[in-house]
């Protein structure tokens, strides 16, 4: 049986088309990518999936269940975590928690949410309303994990984190599938989703124009290195035509900012000729990433 399955999903907002023809599943214990930019229909998709929003056509099912628009279909099982978390803002971290816990029909918590907070180094005793943004969306998180669900659904989960607390969201997703989860996570960070999922779907104008193994999905993809070269030193002032799919996108001194498709074992092998002083892996959004394979798409190609 599978985790959740989207079948034909269709959201018409008056003439206003959300998401169209939609159609994916997820197995069991898998981490899977939804993968789109900003307004590209995914957030309406998560939506649909919890009974928040009366599709226009189509089905979806959620841990063997179809979900009623409305109804809190397995929401017991489910982790939610919107892109846009907002919750009483008077209230500390605890008290929060708390009640969401209570509205969820869960017992006691207490424990499960404080081991969290140590992990996500945020004081739940403050209101909410003097926290960060980071720390609003980490309340968020544990919103997700506290009663240990079947199912994560998360909208951008790391948002507003920094690299180390990503790292420990990261850390969260994959201890939920080892013990047995299943997620569907919905990001534009292309290195926080090719690190952790095994499948994804790429969402473009409401409308699936990919779903594979991100192993795939990453090569043909458009991706960067910021390469420093030893002060001084010869560096390239171009690329030689035997590395299709590379380029210089910056230079600065003696720091250049190089992007390229596919294995960058051949790039690497390259840049070996010159004195490198360091490289770094700047993070890569979604947009960014796919600029090109989305233009093709439009025109046709």
């Amino acid at each position: 049986m599978k985790a959740l399955a989207v079948d034909g999903l269709t959201k018409w907002y008056g003439s206003v088309k959300a998401v169209e023809d939609v159609t994916f599943h997820i197995e069991r214990g898998e981490v899977f990518g939804y993968l789109g930019p900003n307004g590209s229909g995914k957030t309406t998709t998560l939506r649909c999936l919890m009974g928040f929003l009366r599709p226009t056509g189509g089905v979806c099912e959620v841990l063997g269940k179809r979900i009623v628009p409305g109804r809190a279909t397995q929401h017991r099982r489910i982790g939610y975590l919107p892109g846009d978390f907002h919750i009483w803002p008077d209230r500390t971290g605890r008290q929060s928690l708390a009640l969401l816990a209570a509205l969820g029909q869960d017992s006691d918590l207490r424990s499960t949410q404080q081991a969290l907070a140590e992990r996500l180094e945020v004081d739940l005793d403050r209101r909410v309303e003097t926290l960060s943004k980071g720390n609003r969306q980490k309340i968020g998180v544990i919103s997700a994990f506290q009663h240990q669900p079947d199912l994560l659904i998360l909208d951008e989960p790391t948002s507003g984190l920094d690299p180390l607390m990503r790292q420990v969201v990261l850390g969260l997703i994959r201890e939920a599938t080892k013990a047995g989860a299943t997620v569907l996570l919905s990001s534009h960070d292309l290195s926080e989703v090719s690190a952790i999922c095994e499948r994804a779907a790429i969402l473009r104008e409401g409308r699936l124009v990919e779903v594979a193994p991100i192993s795939q999905i990453v090569q043909r993809g458009e991706r960067r290195l910021k390469v420093w070269f030893v002060e001084k030193s010869p560096q390239p002032s171009g690329i030689p035509d035997d590395l299709p799919g590379v380029r210089i996108v910056e230079q600065n001194g003696n720091t250049q900012e190089i992007a390229y498709q596919g294995r960058a074992d051949t790039l690497l092998k390259w840049l070996a000729q010159y004195q490198v002083d360091r490289i770094t892996t700047p993070q890569t959004s979604l947009e960014e990433a796919f600029m090109e394979y989305y233009q093709g798409k439009t025109n046709g190609d």
